[in-house]
């Protein structure tokens, strides 16, 4: 799903603090958002690389992973776990590096992680996280243009970010309904960006404490939860006035999430979070209802609809333990600081029979933000956001699985307070699939995407914007074949992204996450588990 990286690592790092004592191992790259890697293109792959047994023991594991292809693209993960009586911990270290697909896209990035747990009793459990960060890059999103007449790629810009953190957590249960969680983490970023005689130079340090409790009872469950963050950035970037500005922006956030169960078939979500904000450019406090509806009118018939605001507040490493839904509507995006946002969603998942499920949703995001404009000026502006979905999944056979989604977004800015270079922008996804999985551990899929974009792109110097309109409609292909070794040994895939060499202008949506590219790549996975 696009746009959805920190409720990703949100959940995340949620299931970490709930889990008990286990010998799976902490995937380095899994708690990072925002990889700018390809989709599928890294070294490990979330949907098949599943190699941990159904019961623990005291052992050690060992789990490998490499990718090598095209454009000069080569990574690693390598992660080190065990588990001895009250105690588990790994240790893990992924590398990716590419030159990619055009002039100056090339990145190299290094992430090290260290975990470790501790159960002080059957109800208490205390664990530590470190994690390391460095990423080295050229201009890497896919877009239709930059302003001020600067092409579709900025043939100078280099980027260097270290982001380095340490975690706590704790997890107690008063009963088998109680728990209570607990995470804080503090932060260190060193990032600098040079493009022509624009400079961007931040340094920044902070922590962020965060405790929450769960309560949950046959018909209700309730969770409540307080966090605050503080945070020291200085910042040096030639289009403000001062060019060198220190600040210190601060958050302290409660809420309270009810899950009522009556009658049999509704659930009621029902709560409110409150925010007290001060920013580097504005400063909030507001309140932020919370209310959702799933209802089960008939059996295989999920009925979802939610009303609610949020506040995009700083997140250290983009995870958060307050909850990142409500009714299935992700509230978290990244947004600019302090944005203030009313989202309002519904949705119908059917289950037509046991192979085949189809469903649809739509919602639409009400947003306030300040930000800054070319020439250095601190604007409020207000834009909307619309998301639509809609799919069909079907296994005709115990060997195959189809698969077709439609996903349409839209935004609407004014054209000096632009996303993505652009004033307004539609884009619908066609994303169809086909996957073929044999018992003897081969399995082939082919995923066709048909995409079509069309947008109103900001231009022009600075004092005289201009909007231009583009569009472009193309078909992208990515197919693949995979063996899996018996006993979880391991998985060897080949892959082709954009298999027939499209061309294409695309503006991407999500470019900390790309779904493709303009150019082919082709690319080989092993990942062996020990």
């Amino acid at each position: 799903m696009p746009r959805h990286e920190i409720a990703r690592v949100s959940e995340l790092l949620q299931s970490q603090l709930l889990q008990p004592i286990n010998i799976n191992p902490v995937q380095p790259h899994l708690a990072e958002s925002n990889l700018f890697i390809l989709d599928g293109a890294g070294p490990a792959d979330l949907s098949f690389n599943e190699f941990n047994p159904l019961f623990n023991r005291n052992r050690l594991s060992l789990q490998l992973s490499g990718i090598a292809g095209g454009q000069n693209t080569f990574g690693d993960e390598i992660v080190f776990s065990g588990i001895q009586g009250k105690a588990s911990f790994s240790v893990g270290q992924f590398h990716y590096e590419t030159d990619g697909f055009r002039e100056n896209n090339d990145q190299r990035q290094d992430i090290y992680n260290a975990f470790v747990q501790y159960s002080l009793s059957p109800k208490t459990s205390v664990q530590a996280e470190f994690r390391s960060r460095e990423i080295k890059t050229g201009d890497l999103e896919v877009k239709f243009g930059n302003p001020f007449n600067l092409g579709n790629f900025l043939e100078d810009l280099r980027e260097e970010d270290n982001i380095k953190s340490t975690r706590f957590g704790f997890h107690h249960a008063f009963g088998p309904h109680s728990d209570l969680i607990g995470s804080a983490v503090y932060l260190t970023r060193d990032f600098d960006s040079v493009a022509g005689e624009t400079v961007d130079d931040r340094e920044e340090d902070g922590y962020m404490a965060e405790v929450q409790h769960l309560f949950r009872s046959e018909r209700f469950s309730i969770i409540t939860g307080i966090g605050h963050f503080d945070q020291d950035r200085e910042r040096l970037f030639t289009y403000q006035d001062p060019p060198f500005q220190k600040t210190n922006p601060e958050n302290t956030n409660l809420y309270v999430y009810s899950n009522i169960n009556y009658p049999e078939n509704i659930i009621w979500t029902i709560g409110a979070s409150v925010d007290f904000f001060e920013g580097s450019l504005v400063d909030r406090n507001q309140i932020n209802p919370k209310f959702g509806l799933t209802w089960n009118p008939f059996s295989g018939t999920t009925v979802r609809a939610a009303i609610f605001r949020n506040l995009k507040r700083t997140i250290l490493t983009d995870q958060t333990i307050e909850p990142t839904q409500v009714a299935g509507f992700n509230q978290f995006f990244d947004d600019g600081e302090a944005t203030d946002a009313w989202r309002y969603g519904i949705a119908l998942d059917q289950k037509l029979s046991t192979k085949l499920y189809a469903g649809a949703e739509f919602s639409q995001r009400d947003l306030s933000a300040a930000g800054n404009t070319f020439i250095g000026e601190i604007v409020e502006a207000d834009f909307k956001e619309q998301f639509g979905r809609g799919y069909i999944y079907w296994t005709p056979h115990r060997w195959l699985a189809l698969s077709s989604e439609y996903q349409y977004e839209c935004f609407k800015a004014p054209k000096e307070f632009m996303i993505y270079s652009t004033s307004k922008l539609n884009t619908h996804r066609l994303l169809l699939g086909i996957g073929f999985f044999h018992p003897s551990g081969f399995s082939a899929r082919l995923k066709p995407t048909y995409v079509a974009q069309d947008g109103d792109f900001v231009t022009g110097p600075p004092f005289a914007l201009r909007v231009v309109p583009k569009e472009d409609q193309f078909w992208v292909f990515d197919a693949s074949i995979s063996y899996r070794m018996p006993k979880r040994f391991g998985l060897l895939t080949i892959e082709a992204k954009n298999l027939f060499d499209k061309s294409f202008m695309f503006q991407d949506t999500d470019p900390g996450n790309p779904m493709f590219q303009p150019k082919r790549l082709i690319l080989a996975r092993l990942t062996l588990a020990f």
